[in-house]
């Protein structure tokens, strides 16, 4: 599920294992016009595989917690590409 404002895309990933939520990601960051993002998983090990996707490609990436759920919130604006 997706939701999409002027300066945040969210992508909701909740329930999905490893890599699930990342290959997800990979797939829409073709297709974002937006300079942040937010992912939303359910367990830590998810959120910082995310993380470090983002982190060794130059992006600033922060974790939030909300209630059950991780927060990967992502700037893209020094993002190095994707695969």
């Amino acid at each position: 599920m997706n939701s999409r404002n002027s300066e945040e895309e969210r992508i909701v990933a909740r329930g999905l294992k490893s890599p699930g939520p990342l290959l997800i990601v990979k797939k829409r960051l073709k297709t974002l016009a937006v300079r942040r993002i937010r992912i939303i998983v359910s367990s830590r090990e998810t959120a910082e595989d995310v993380m470090n996707y983002f982190e060794t490609r130059g992006a600033a990436v922060e974790l939030d917690r909300a209630g059950e759920d991780y927060h990967v919130v992502v700037d893209l604006a020094k993002f190095k590409g994707t695969e």
